[in-house]
């Protein structure tokens, strides 16, 4: 006892001091939390105090200012003609009148004029200015008539649709809306039925109490029929004709997407009346293409959507006497849909096999649900364990599977066997395909929740966090759907039941939900992929203080460990369920070209002594629960409008009073100097409206096609924010860190910014693999997430200036932050104010996912905040593995989302001078300073309404004057344009599939491409000065081998995701797909680049001066896009090799 109470007063004063530190720092949050809530108790009132009875009042009023057109009530409220109807031709400057007014929340006017009621007096003589300020002084001592207001939905048919406002037919009059003004889902076209919210006059000398409009404030159509099958019946300029007396418009048919007769397509109709129809498609996807000519010869076999043939019975045999025989047997049970025959039963390499076939020695037909009984004779010949294989011969198809025989010579070693057998048979994968056969692999791993015993930590952990993360774990239910043997589309619909907001579309009301969803499913889908690494027995080996495990290509493989992933070490010896099972987790500390080093827990580490563990792979979840956290709380943060925009909402005062004239920009008197002096006029544009900030809560976006320099506007962006923004503080986000350090470049480069002006945030696995260039390391660190003052500062700097563990008071002070979006996302847990942050800029936000995107915007200000997001949504998307989350939305980023919503989307009626778009919300860059104008039309014309400039000289530029020098290649095509820069070579090659691997690869195309690399070099090319190009990761690989095999310098080789965001002199790309078999479900899965319009676009538009494409032009033919490719080659003599497709 007396200890007891020496150890409780004998507390450090640094434990005090700790204390007292935490409960100031819970002190001043609850402060801020009461003061927040008085704030807005206080506001609550003032308005109360203010508001008039209600908004709505009838008054009496002069007339003192009247034209042809308009009037002017009491020198104040601006009234037009329609106003007065049949009243405006007696109205004279003079008359006093009754009027209906209406006071709009919000709007500086004190009132807006709805309606002249009545002349009360006449005035016949000539009206002085004493005369008025009498009759004003005199109708002040009457009392406005008060109205009450109501919401109410009001039907309509559009009658012509003008530039800022739709006129409508209502059966209470012509009513005119300004589109300004209020809210819509989509874009208004003549003869759409709609539906008006109204906000109506209550008035009792009606039946049905309504008076007057007053405002309106949404529109919608009356009725909307989503996910329609249409077919495609005729095809005009401006709009196509579909079945069900429908019309879409060319302008809400997706950029790329060329419709032709036959095609079947899912559209969201709504009811119009326009000419002959009765819908008009708002919004559209192609599901079938009518491929004319071409034809699949699709396998004859029955659906493999669910199994045909079931086999029971034991699979593993253990014995201890060898050259003994032993009977076994097996059921083979029908579970199809018809009867089978089964013709025989094949042993391959039946001489050395140690099973043969007892019986059934002849065929046998096995009814809808029975059975037979197969009898293998077990010859022990071998001793070890050997997988002795079999096939079922059936009538249409074959089954395949192996017995596992394992001959001992003791007792002991058979008991062993049984051992392992039964601890490794909980993990027997079973399933039709490879793909289920993970799944079900996957679903046994997850299952194991045997006690963990957990490794040591690359860092210590912090006691103290200010915000801790939830861990969003996968839900059992989610997890026992998918990783099941089941088929996809019994899984799609068993989901669908399980959780009916996968099935709606994306709304407020189900956005957390949603996307919480579709991330567990790509985590999900991750694990599987991380099951690669799993091994059924392996070790370890010591190496310092670590334990150390090979990895075989470790370097190759996908997805990559990092440091933080776990690997957990089973005892294969062990029974699954068995009490005394334990897991074993080793952390990642460091990764190698084929190893890792691991530590364990301590007893673990220093105890162990080379034995065999069952090793399971699993990957570090702190990404995906920061993706949680935004995603749950951007809703509430930044409200419905951020996320769904359905109007224009205007700040009551802009961001910075900024003026551009003439290419200057100007605040108040002060000229505002340009820090990249180069910039056009367009990208000066895009800065000013960034600047200017007019919105509240609306990202600003910069539309930058390829070549266009968005990452150039941009920097400009975030300098100018510094410069004139007063207590700006910046977060940069990007989807990689390569394109973050560019941007830390060009801010370094500027020379605008002192050294600590800002800092490139990097994660600890990129200063663990050495992938800091010296150049930056000066303007990198590390964050440490512990509360300030809750353990001592840890910062340490390097010889190369990079400072690691920086905690919340060093990195608060820099103006600018730039990393990747996640790991932007570890400030979430850092002792930051609400208001610490002003200002969210996203560069390739095309390529982050949405909930990506979400992590950096939770950290910003509630208010006066503003969002950037620059990126092409015609390019590449965010890499996502899973399937079903894909197909739920997962792989469209934010950015492309925007552009489909009313504020964001292309009205070209509305905004002729901007591209369509509404500048207040954003601009699209044109000037293409890339290509040269020969390879940029394509591209230009396919994906951005031909809307692009090249900027690069056919005479006299470096590209042209290069181009000039290799044009000697194709000098048997004499009759090309000397500045055309894009060729197309026939190939009809073979695309082949290796057993190993589902990836294709075209051995004609591959040496075409060597050939001609080799005659690049011999006119003096440089490798870095070529990129080859190709969907596959086989053919990559094809090609890479033949530069070895002749040992030759090799250019860079790769996918299309890899050489996003590049580009090169010159650009080989080979398509390799040569069969027509396969081409529904290429297009089906976003596979190769026949209707993959993303994917083709990032192909042709890497390259300056010269593009060649290797191909089938018969297979690429029937996708129009590069039919129109192929065509233009041809039209300019830059087509050769095979003969082309005869064109319709």
């Amino acid at each position: 006892m007396r200890s007891f109470w020496s150890r409780i007063f004998q507390s450090t004063d640094k434990e005090l001091e700790h204390n007292r530190d935490l409960l100031a720092l819970e002190q001043r949050f609850l402060d801020q939390e009461n003061e927040e809530s008085d704030s807005n108790e206080e506001t609550n009132e003032n308005e109360k105090s203010e508001e008039p009875p209600t908004p709505c009042s009838s008054r009496k009023g002069i007339i003192t200012h009247l034209t042809e057109n308009t009037g002017i009530i009491d020198n104040l409220l601006r009234f037009e003609k329609q106003i007065a109807a049949e009243l405006f031709p007696e109205l004279t400057v003079g008359s006093v009148i009754e009027y209906l007014a209406y006071e709009q929340k919000g709007e500086n006017e004190t009132a807006r004029v709805i309606k002249i009621q009545k002349i009360v007096e006449q005035s016949w003589e000539k009206i002085t200015e004493n005369k008025v300020k009498d009759v004003l002084e005199s109708l002040k001592q009457d009392q406005p008539t008060y109205f009450n207001t109501q919401l109410r939905n009001i039907l309509g048919i559009i009658t012509q649709r003008l530039p800022s406002s739709i006129e409508v037919d209502t059966d209470y009059g012509e009513l005119t809306v300004q589109l300004d003004n209020i809210e819509t889902s989509f874009l208004p076209k003549t003869g759409d039925e709609i539906t008006l919210e109204c906000q109506v006059q209550l008035d009792e000398g009606y039946v049905d109490q309504q008076g007057e409009i007053l405002e309106v404030k949404k529109i919608f159509p009356t009725r909307i029929e989503p996910d329609q099958k249409c077919t495609v019946e005729r095809v005009f300029e401006e709009f196509t004709v579909l079945s069900s007396n429908a019309y879409v418009l060319k302008e809400d048919v997706p950029i790329g997407n060329h419709l032709h007769l036959g095609d079947i397509v899912k559209v969201d109709l709504i009811e119009c009346k326009y000419a002959k129809f009765s819908r008009r498609a708002i919004k559209l996807v192609t599901l079938e293409k009518n491929f004319g000519q071409i034809t699949s010869n699709q396998m004859s076999t029955p659906s493999n959507s669910k199994r045909a043939i079931a086999i029971e019975g034991d699979d593993h045999f253990v014995y201890t006497e060898q050259w003994k025989k032993h009977n076994v047997s097996l059921r083979i049970k029908n579970v199809g849909k018809r009867d089978f025959d089964m013709i025989s039963i094949i042993i391959p390499n039946a001489a050395d096999a140690q099973i043969t076939v007892v019986e059934p020695v002849s065929s046998r037909t096995i009814p809808i649900g029975s059975q037979i009984t197969v009898v293998f004779q077990v010859h022990t010949k071998f001793i070890g364990e050997s997988k002795e294989f079999y096939t079922l011969q059936f009538d249409t198809f074959k089954v395949s599977r192996f017995l596992t025989v394992v001959v001992c010579e003791t007792e002991e070693e058979a008991a062993a066997a049984n051992r392992r057998l039964i601890a490794s048979e909980q993990l027997v994968v079973t399933g039709r395909n490879a793909r289920q056969r993970s799944r079900f692999y996957a679903y046994q791993v997850y299952s194991n929740k045997a006690p963990l015993v957990p490794g040591e930590s690359i860092a210590t952990k912090r006691r103290f966090v200010p915000v801790h993360l939830g861990n969003y774990d996968v839900p059992p239910k989610l997890c026992s759907i998918v990783l099941t043997t089941e088929s996809i589309h019994d899984v799609r619909e068993m989901m669908g039941q399980e959780y009916p907001f996968l099935q709606e579309n994306l709304m407020f009301s189900n956005y957390s939900n949603r996307f919480s969803t579709v991330l567990h499913l790509e985590e999900i889908d991750y694990s599987i992929s991380f099951r690669n690494y799993d091994r059924e027995r392996a070790h370890f080996n010591r190496e310092g203080e670590y334990l150390s495990l090979q990895i075989e290509n470790l370097a190759e493989r996908r997805p990559s460990l990092v440091l933080g992933d776990t690997v957990n070490a089973i005892n294969p010896w062990m029974e699954r369920d068995s009490k005394e099972n334990k897991l074993f987790q080793g952390i990642v500390h460091k990764v190698f070209f084929n190893r890792v080093h691991l530590k364990f827990n301590a007893n673990f580490q220093q105890s162990y002594n080379g034995e065999d563990y069952r090793l399971e792979f699993h990957f570090s979840r702190y990404g995906f629960r920061k993706q949680h956290h935004a995603t749950a709380r951007i809703g509430k943060y930044m409200g419905e409008n951020f996320l769904f925009p359905t109007k224009i909402n205007r700040r009551e005062h802009v961001q910075l009073e900024v003026q551009l004239k003439d290419d200057d920009m100007h605040l108040y008197d002060d000229k505002l100097c340009w820090f990249n002096k180069s910039l056009n006029q367009i990208q000066k544009v895009a800065v000013y409206n960034i600047l200017r900030g007019e919105t509240d809560r609306m990202p600003y976006i910069i539309f930058g096609p390829p070549g266009t320099g968005k990452t150039v506007t941009l920097v400009e962006a975030i300098l100018q924010l510094v410069r004139n923004v007063p207590g700006s503080r910046l977060l940069v986000g990007t989807p990689s860190n390569s394109s973050a350090d560019l941007i830390t470049k060009r801010l370094r480069d500027s020379k605008a910014l002192n050294h600590g002006e800002f800092v490139r945030l990097v994660s600890q696995n990129q200063v663990e693999k050495d992938l800091i260039t010296p150049d930056l390391a000066p303007y990198c660190a590390t964050v440490d997430i512990g509360t300030v003052d809750s353990a001592h500062c840890s910062m340490i700097e390097t010889d190369s200036g990079l400072k690691l563990r920086c905690q919340a008071k060093f990195l608060g002070k820099h103006r600018i932050t730039i990393s990747t979006c996640t790991t932007l996302g570890n400030f979430i847990q850092m002792d930051f104010l609400p208001d610490h942050f002003t200002h969210v800029l996203i560069d390739e936000a095309g390529q982050c996912t949405e909930p990506e995107t979400m992590v950096p915007i939770v950290l910003l200000a509630r208010k006066r905040s503003q969002v950037v997001l620059a990126g092409d949504p015609h390019q590449l998307q965010a890499i996502v593995t899973s399937r079903y989350a894909n197909e739920f939305g997962l792989g469209v980023s934010f950015l492309e989302r925007l552009l489909q919503t009313p504020p964001y989307r292309k009205d070209m009626q509305r905004y002729p001078n901007s591209c369509g778009h509404n500048p207040c919300v954003l601009t699209k860059l044109l000037y293409n300073y890339r290509a040269l104008p020969s390879i940029m039309s394509v591209y230009s014309k396919l994906f951005y309404d031909n809307e692009l400039m090249s900027m690069i000289s056919e005479e006299d530029s470096r590209e042209a004057k290069f181009l000039a020098e290799l044009q000697t290649i194709f000098e048997p095509n004499c009759n090309m344009p000397r500045t055309h820069g894009t060729f197309f070579h026939g190939i009809m090659g073979e695309n082949m599939q290796d057993m190993d691997s589902p990836s294709w690869y075209n051995p004609a195309e591959a040496r075409e491409i060597f050939l001609l690399t080799i005659m690049l070099y011999r006119r003096n090319v440089l490798p870095d000065q070529i990129g080859i190009l190709t969907p596959y990761a086989k053919q990559v690989k094809t090609l890479r081998s033949l530069f070895i095999a002749a040992d030759v310098s090799m250019p860079k080789i790769g996918s299309v995701e890899e050489f996003q965001g590049q580009e090169r002199d010159i650009m080989l790309i080979s398509t390799v797909r040569s069969s027509e078999t396969n081409l529904r479900a290429d297009a089906r899965l976003n596979l190769g680049f026949v209707r993959c319009n993303k994917r083709m676009n990032v192909a042709i538009s890497r390259a300056r001066c010269l593009l060649v494409i290797f191909g089938n032009p018969l297979l690429l033919a029937v996708d129009d896009c590069w039919r129109h490719l192929i065509l233009f080659c041809a039209n300019n003599n830059a087509y050769f090799g095979c003969e082309m497709p005869e064109s319709n």
